[in-house]
């Protein structure tokens, strides 16, 4: 089973990819009983509708999103994926959907289309789309991941740049990670996951390395330095340890590189250089 089948069997065709805190407290609470009310944070709490126009089928609808201000990161993995206090994850709601034709794009991206790309929309995406369903209360990942996928689609559609497809790809994998990260280990459908989340790495390195090369900064909102490690993060993922490395020295010789970054990239150089090393011992 492919990456893209549930897309294509929703008629598009085969798709080629070579709780809110309350304001209130009890009065007098004690301090467990205020850590235990944050304890009980759940996704819900942090949800609301934000209001769109479709720059396709110009109709308005609303979509669920999340307060990230009222969440705590807690983290970064090594390709920056954030990761929020009680495994609250916003990366779910970045597709936005419209209900009405199907049209779909990140949320950074869900903004007014040219001419050519409306008819392009319209004739080779919304005429064939036959429908998403609705998910309620929370978003979850297979219907986050579905949502990213038609977002992919539309984003071929309408010949979006290399760096949009590949944020999108890299998007997919955080996904596919976060969904593993909530599968029992013996889940039968791990393997299958992992395999599809080194795809999706694959597709965002193939894309970011061409878009940096033809296309402007910042990219997808990230300035240069940020490219250059994710992209040496992505290399290493899919085992091109000389091209990881070629990245990351980009990075440590930078002069406006913050020491956060430069921290990351050594750290990671450092596993790569201890990769090498007992790669040659075998």
């Amino acid at each position: 089973m492919g990456l893209f089948s549930d897309v294509e069997r929703m008629g598009l065709g085969n798709v080629n990819m070579d709780n809110v805190f309350k304001d209130e407290e009890k009065a007098g609470a004690s301090k467990e009983e205020k850590e235990a009310v944050k304890a009980e944070k759940k996704e819900e709490d942090v949800l609301f509708d934000n209001s769109y126009k479709c720059p396709i089928c110009d109709k308005e609808f609303k979509a669920k999103a999340i307060r990230t201000g009222r969440l705590k990161l807690l983290a970064q993995d090594d390709d920056l994926r954030p990761i929020y206090e009680n495994h609250i994850d916003p990366l779910k709601y970045d597709a936005i959907s419209c209900p009405h034709c199907g049209y779909t794009a990140l949320t950074r991206y869900y903004r007014p289309v040219t001419t050519t790309q409306l008819r392009a929309i319209k004739q080779e995406y919304c005429a064939n789309f036959k429908g998403i369903p609705e998910e309620t209360p929370c978003m979850s990942y297979d219907g986050a991941l579905l949502r990213h996928k038609l977002a992919l689609v539309c984003a071929m559609k309408r010949n979006a740049k290399n760096s949009e497809k590949a944020y999108i790809f890299l998007k997919m994998a955080w996904l596919i990670r976060g969904k593993l990260e909530e599968l029992p280990q013996d889940a039968a459908e791990r393997e299958e996951l992992k395999s599809e989340e080194q795809e999706c790495i694959q597709k965002a390195y193939e894309g970011f390395q061409d878009a940096f090369s033809r296309e402007s900064f910042p990219m997808c909102g990230m300035d240069e330095i940020s490219v250059r490690y994710t992209m040496a993060v992505l290399a290493h993922e899919i085992g091109k340890p000389e091209e990881a490395v070629r990245m990351l020295a980009s990075v440590l010789n930078s002069k406006v590189a913050s020491r956060r970054i430069k921290d990351k990239a050594l750290e990671l150089k450092d596993i790569i250089k201890q990769e090498v090393m007992a790669s040659k011992k075998k």
